[in-house]
């Protein structure tokens, strides 16, 4: 059976267009991500840091969760830091393989195929992270993280996409 160029470059077509997508709403969740939590007495609403103190303000950690959280969150947003540069150096690799002037379509899938191997990889790794974090809550705590989580997604699915003519909001279903 022969392999048709058209349903590999659709393939592309469709990864790259999420992958936009997934810029943008990673671009928006980050510059409203304050706006998710409750108001802390005696901070500004864009402070922001590595290690997110406003979440720990807003789930009420006694000290000692919080310097213990705090170390792991480090350790956590460097490892995720790595396999991000990771998958920006594969897309950089892919864009090089479709430029070439005989692109070689089996590369293309090996890399397409390693790029989704390390978006799962990150995944895992965030899953496993938000379990730990849960683990070390008492129930309240539980709840409140959650929540901050749940809103957080919702708004991500609102998002106005600055390339659709008609200004549409994006719900993931249209």
């Amino acid at each position: 059976m022969k392999d048709n160029p058209l349903k590999y470059i659709l393939v592309l077509s469709l990864l790259l267009n999420v992958s936009l997508l997934g810029a943008a709403g990673y671009t928006y969740y980050r510059q409203n991500s304050d706006d998710s939590l409750p108001a802390v007495p005696g901070r500004s609403p864009s402070s922001t840091s590595a290690t997110h103190p406003h979440l720990f303000e807003a789930l009420s950690l006694k000290p000692e969760q919080r310097a213990l959280f705090e170390r792991k969150a480090h350790l956590f947003h460097e490892a995720l830091g790595e396999k991000r540069e990771k998958v920006d150096g594969l897309r950089r690799s892919l864009l090089d393989l479709m430029d070439a002037d005989h692109p070689d379509k089996k590369a293309i899938a090996a890399t397409i195929a390693e790029i989704n191997r390390v978006q799962e990889e990150m995944q895992k790794t965030v899953v496993a992270h938000m379990l730990e974090f849960k683990s070390m809550l008492d129930e309240d705590q539980q709840k409140k993280f959650f929540a901050l989580v749940r809103g957080a997604m919702t708004r991500k699915q609102e998002i106005e996409c600055p390339w659709d003519g008609a200004n549409r909001l994006f719900d993931g279903g249209s």
